[in-house]
Formats: structure tokens, C-alpha cells, sequence
């Protein structure tokens, strides 16, 4: 039975690539007076690879090969302003906070925070871990460890969301948690499949035993 719930962020509870063009279209309206076309805006996202490469990596490429001109110190805080939350999430996760615990594990600095105030769920997720502050980060087994015993509940009882496959679920399955991938690609060949598999956040009220709309119970105290 799950009886907690730690959720990813990024591409987890807002699609990164959506924000990252909308970011992308901004930057060449201030910068060159247009938007960038499909081929620039395909590009943008290769050379961003999902936020999974070295930001200053990043600006690099994206100036010599788009002409943008990017401060990998400020590009995180700007591409929080673009993120747009998903249909169903906020709902789902308000649902789910009121019987379990709820807590967001990230990687990234204070940026983490801003997205998930424009998202909706600062006030409705009870705690969280972002790698930023911590001094560990995805997939290192410290901050998936960390959550896990802020649950206090068995890993068993636990269910982590995330989207990266080995960033995030491989780590959270090894410490014996049970696993949704946001299905996000292709899942990569060799590696134990998850326990389960959605396509929406939406999806998670029909892993988890929900009450009614209206008749949950309230989970008690506020979590630090």
C-alpha cells in the first residue's frame, strides 16, 4: 500500500521542454526582434538535452550555434518564469497531500523553489529536498535516503515519480521503493522496468487508494 508520496520536479509536474521554448522564443524577441523558427527552437532543445547538461555548456553552444546570449548564473531563475503546470496535477497532488505525505526531491538550486510557487504547489507539497541545499544531489543515494526517512514509512509504502530513468527511479527502486516513471522518451534497454508507468500525474489516483473528493482525511501537521 502506498502510504507516501516523493515526487521529481522538472518534466515530472511541468513539461521542461514547453518551458525551455517558451524561455528560448522570449530570448530571441529581446535579443533579435523574432522567434526562433522550428529548426532554431529544435535545436535549443538538443543542445539543453532535457537540463541534463552543464549550464555554461549550454550557453556556450547556444551562442555560437543560435547567436543567444545567455548568463548561465541567471538562465535558471529566467526559465522558472515560463514553466506552466500540467492538466490534472495540481488537483492530483492536493488530493494525495491530504491523506499521505508529499514531498519533492530535486535537483538544482533556488530556482527549484521559484517553479514550484508558479506551478501551484509550494503550499501543498509538506516538504522540499532540493540538491542545491543539501549537498547531495540525484541519483546519489543521500537525498533519496533523506526523504525516504522523513516519510517515516518502509521504502515498500513509498512511491517515487520521476521522469529520468536512471537519475531518478533507478536510485529510488534500489533503496526499495516502489517506482512511477513519467514516461518521458524511451525507457533505456537493460534496466529493471519500473513499477509502474504513466503518462499524466493524473494518473497516480488510480495507484493510490483514494477517498471521494471532499472525504479525505486531513494528513496530520505540517512537515519540516
Amino acid at each position: 500500500m502506498i502510504r507516501a508520496l516523493l515526487l521529481d520536479l522538472d518534466d515530472t509536474l511541468f513539461d521542461r521542454n514547453a518551458a525551455l521554448c517558451a524561455w528560448g522564443d522570449h530570448l530571441a524577441w529581446t535579443q533579435r526582434g523574432r522567434s526562433l523558427d522550428r529548426e532554431e527552437l529544435a535545436l535549443l532543445l538538443e543542445l539543453d538535452a532535457r537540463g541534463h547538461r552543464s549550464r555554461r555548456e549550454f550557453a556556450s553552444d547556444a551562442h555560437g550555434r543560435l547567436g543567444l546570449v545567455i548568463d548561465p548564473n541567471v538562465f535558471p531563475a529566467q526559465l522558472a518564469e515560463h514553466v506552466m503546470i500540467e492538466p490534472g496535477v495540481e488537483a492530483t497532488v492536493a488530493r494525495l497531500a491530504s491523506i499521505m505525505r508529499v514531498g519533492i526531491v530535486t535537483n538544482g538550486g533556488s530556482a527549484q523553489r521559484t517553479k514550484l510557487a508558479r506551478i501551484g504547489l509550494d503550499d501543498l507539497v509538506h516538504a522540499v529536498f532540493v540538491s542545491g541545499e543539501l549537498g547531495t544531489a540525484k541519483p546519489d543515494p543521500e537525498i533519496f535516503q533523506r526523504a525516504l526517512r522523513w516519510t517515516e514509512q518502509r521504502p515498500a509504502d513509498v512511491l517515487f515519480v520521476g521522469d529520468h530513468p536512471t537519475i531518478d527511479l533507478a536510485p529510488a527502486a534500489e533503496l526499495g521503493m516502489a517506482t512511477a516513471w513519467r514516461r518521458r522518451g524511451m525507457w533505456p534497454t537493460g534496466l529493471r522496468a519500473p513499477t509502474y508507468t504513466i503518462d499524466a500525474i493524473a494518473q497516480l489516483a488510480e495507484l493510490v487508494e483514494l477517498p471521494p473528493p471532499g472525504l479525505g482525511r486531513q494528513a496530520p501537521g505540517a512537515y519540516a
